[in-house]
């Protein structure tokens, strides 16, 4: 079992020091110090924090969670007209890519199956939820 824990370490110290992971790694401090991005983010973020809390109430107010769900879907679309968040979702979304990629590679090495369960592209960018 050691032996397994140590080359998950290597794969794990490789995809650190790969091309793919320092492009969202750089696209992640860059976006970071966007105070443009930053305060959007800040905006989305309490939104959506605003709809869970009221989500938990006993009978919360459809008219308020559609105000705030709108409100919530205006800081999202100001989110996708930054630049630098355009960039960090690419780089993500390569980066995802890559990992679905090695666990498409593990699983076929492992049970000689290259399938995807339930039609799973292996990116979770776009995933509603493993089943």
């Amino acid at each position: 079992m050691d032996k397994v824990f140590e080359k998950t370490r290597e794969l794990g110290q490789a995809l650190l020091e790969c091309e793919t992971y320092q492009r969202l790694k750089a696209a992640e401090d860059k976006a970071m110090q966007n105070a443009e991005a930053a305060a959007a983010m800040s905006e989305y973020l309490e939104k959506r924090s605003d709809i869970q809390a009221m989500m938990q109430t006993d009978n919360p107010d459809p008219g308020a969670l559609k105000r705030l769900s709108d409100e919530m879907d205006e800081a999202q679309q100001r989110l996708q007209m930054i630049d630098d968040i355009l960039t960090l979702n690419e780089a993500r979304s390569a980066f995802d890519g890559l990992i679905g990629q090695v666990n498409q590679v593990l699983q076929f090495i492992v049970t000689g199956n290259m399938e995807q369960p339930s039609g799973c592209s292996g990116s979770c960018a776009t995933c509603s939820g493993c089943h």
